[in-house]
């Protein structure tokens, strides 16, 4: 059976223009700049996306960015975050009827935690799940600035991490790059960024056929309880494909499509997994620098 195109009169045209109209009017594109508060320069790869919602961007090397807000968020808030700076949000509404051009963040004072061990007893460890089936594949959704996808891990303890390792399945692209995130998990809601500078893992297509592994131990990164460990896609790498060898039946990927909307998970748990040291007896003081 062949299904034929519904015929279109004026009427019918009419009606359709009418129906898709209002969204031209009620939507309206900024285009801003986020700088440093310090330094007055432009802060690259800011975060910028209303909070809950999957409407969000990523500024340019120079902190420019362009966004589209619709009516219907009026009442939401739309935020901007970096690592090494303080987040800053805006009602929607006042943001967009006070026209704000510029936007300025404050570089951020962090509480670094000073480890004594006494006893010197680590145990060297692995948090995720080497995949190495070609069975099945999946990554990135889209390639929506300020997406995301990682896995979460349970450390048992306080870690050390040392590296982190990708299983990649497919890359489209001669070379990638991507920044790491790693966040503390508070609640269901709660998702604190615990790196005090940003993390770019690179990589070209050429070496996939061996698993991709990034040296961590010169950052110092301690993690405790459970954590998302992600990779954020934070710039655009045009047309292509991203696929990460994918374990369906033990545990689930976390993803999301802007930088400040929520957290979803699909089944399969894709090949991304860090080695760190599990620290034994360890005394915490903190400081701030």
């Amino acid at each position: 059976m062949t299904l034929s195109p519904p015929r279109l009169n004026s009427k019918t045209g009419l009606f359709i223009f009418l129906l898709f109209a209002p969204g031209l009017i009620f939507c309206q594109q900024l285009n801003c700049r986020v700088l440093s508060s310090e330094t007055k320069s432009g802060i690259a790869f800011v975060n910028v996306g209303i909070i809950g919602k999957n409407v969000g961007t990523v500024t340019d090397p120079a902190g420019n960015f362009s966004i589209e807000l619709d009516n219907i968020y009026n009442n939401d808030s739309i935020r901007f975050s970096m690592i090494g700076f303080e987040s800053k949000s805006f009602l929607v509404s006042y943001f967009k009827e006070n026209s704000i051009k510029t936007i300025y963040l404050d570089p951020k004072s962090y509480f670094l935690t000073e480890v004594k061990v006494f006893f010197h007893r680590t145990k060297e460890i692995t948090l995720g799940t080497p995949v190495i089936s070609d069975a099945l594949k999946s990554g990135f959704e889209n390639n929506n600035l300020g997406s995301e996808l990682g896995i979460k891990v349970d450390t048992k303890g306080q870690v050390k991490l040392e590296d982190i390792n990708l299983n990649v399945a497919t890359c489209t692209y001669d070379s990638v790059t991507y920044r790491l995130n790693i966040y503390k998990i508070i609640d269901k809601e709660e998702y604190k960024n615990i790196l005090t500078e940003p993390i770019y893992i690179s990589f070209s297509k050429d070496k996939i056929d061996k698993v991709i592994t990034f040296d961590l131990r010169k950052y110092s990164i301690l993690i405790e309880g459970e954590v998302l460990i992600t990779l954020e896609l934070y710039k655009d790498l045009g047309e292509g494909r991203l696929l990460f060898y994918t374990q369906y039946f033990t545990g689930y990927t976390y993803h999301k499509k802007t930088s400040q909307g929520n957290w979803m998970k699909a089944p399969g748990l894709v090949g991304m997994y860090l080695h760190g040291q599990l620290i034994k007896g360890a005394l915490h003081n903190s400081k701030k620098i």
